[in-house]
């Protein structure tokens, strides 16, 4: 997407604080805040933002990755999902249903998604074991085509 794209939806997908995530690969795990070199003399670091696609992927996934009512203390008791409910759950196809139905819920909620084009959720080993894969093809607001995201999911517990 070229940068006058970009700036166009910005004002739609609104400028967020860049996290850090641990894991690589779409594991949208332990995020920190990233920091970034500013250019003066002193070397001084600032923290970084995200705006555009990133600012929306970022979003999405903060959502999902956000257990149902965990921000009912700062005002949002309807934030995030609720597949988080299913830890200790077998990974069979009853489960990944109720998984998906959540997922679909926490992004009807959400401001930033316009339509979900596909969803699915799927077991990463065969025979599957902990870890389900949500493969999930939105089409954004204000953005021209559709979003690919993996977020990875353990039932297992402590994980």
């Amino acid at each position: 997407m070229n940068s006058k794209r970009l700036d166009a939806i910005t004002p739609l997908t609104g400028t967020d604080l860049r996290l850090d995530y641990a894991f690589s690969g779409g594991f949208f795990e332990d995020a920190d805040l990233a920091v970034e070199h500013r250019d003066d003399h002193l070397g001084a670091r600032d923290l970084a933002l995200c705006s555009g696609l990133d600012a929306l992927r970022q979003a999405i996934a903060n959502r999902l990755k956000t257990r149902r009512g965990e921000l009912a203390a700062l005002g949002h008791p309807n934030y995030g999902s609720r597949h988080h409910e299913l830890i200790g759950q077998p990974n069979v196809q009853r489960t990944r249903d109720l998984i998906n139905l959540y997922v679909l819920q926490a992004l009807r909620a959400g401001p930033r998604v316009e339509k979900v084009l596909s969803a699915t959720v799927v077991a990463e080993q065969n025979p599957p074991r902990d870890t389900v894969r949500i493969e999930l093809t939105l089409q954004l607001i204000a953005t021209p085509g559709p979003l690919d995201l993996v977020v990875p999911f353990s039932l297992g517990f402590g994980l």
